[in-house]
This record gives C-alpha cells, structure tokens and sequence, in this order.
C-alpha cells in the first residue's frame, strides 16, 4: 500500500506536533514538554521565589541564589551530579504566579515535581500565618 504525499505529510506533522506539545501530568493544570515542568501557583512571585529557594534547601540542592520582586522571580541552583536547576516565577494575575522548572539540559519530570510539590507546601505554611 502506497501512501499518498498529503497524508503521507499530514502524519509526520501530526507525529511531531504530538510529541513537542508534552503531556499533562497528574497535577491539575501542570504540564511537562521540551523539558520544562510548568504549573500554576496561587500566590505572588515573591513568595512563591522564598518558597522554592525553602524546597531547594529541603533536597539539599547545592549553590542556591533566588532573586525576586512582585512581578516576577528566579532561582538557580545545582544538583551533586552538577546538573542546572533553573525556576523562573511570573506573575500571571492577581495572587497566581506561573512556575517553570528546568532541570538539567534535557530536563528531569521527577525532580521538578518534587520541587513543585515542596515549594507548594512551604506556601501553604506561609499562608496559616
């Protein structure tokens, strides 16, 4: 059986645009593609920064430097294998930040839940106060 051109053309672009989309993960709202762990916080970059700076510490993430105002933040650190931890904060509305994590050059989805989850706990502890 031959395939025609168009289809042909049609499948390797639908197999593509599958792979690159990423999938959703067992968080509501969270998605893991190309590499970057993404999801939405409900609360402000900078506390949502103190908090994950807090979750790096919890997995004893080495050279852990956090910057962060209200509109946005960032925090890189290492892993003892040497390996880039980068989370980026934005501010997506009022009291919900929007957080990337990165790990690694090609990315690491067990690690960056666990930060994810971490830094989540932390903010809940924040705001019984």
């Amino acid at each position: 059986m031959r395939l025609s051109y168009p289809l042909a053309l049609v499948l390797v672009l639908g197999g593509f645009l599958w792979t690159v989309t990423g999938c959703e993960t067992e968080k509501p709202g969270a998605s893991y593609a190309l590499g970057s762990y993404t999801a939405m916080v409900d609360s402000t970059p900078d506390k949502v920064t103190n908090a994950a700076q807090k979750a790096a510490s919890d997995l004893q993430l080495q050279d852990i430097v956090a910057d962060s105002t209200k509109v946005d933040g960032h925090l890189t650190a290492r892993t003892a294998s040497g390996d880039t931890v980068a989370i980026d904060v934005q501010q997506a509305g009022d009291n919900v930040s929007k957080v990337t994590i990165r790990v690694g050059a090609t990315g690491d989805q067990a690690l960056s839940r666990q930060l994810l989850d971490k830094t989540e706990n932390h903010l809940s502890w924040f705001s019984s106060l």
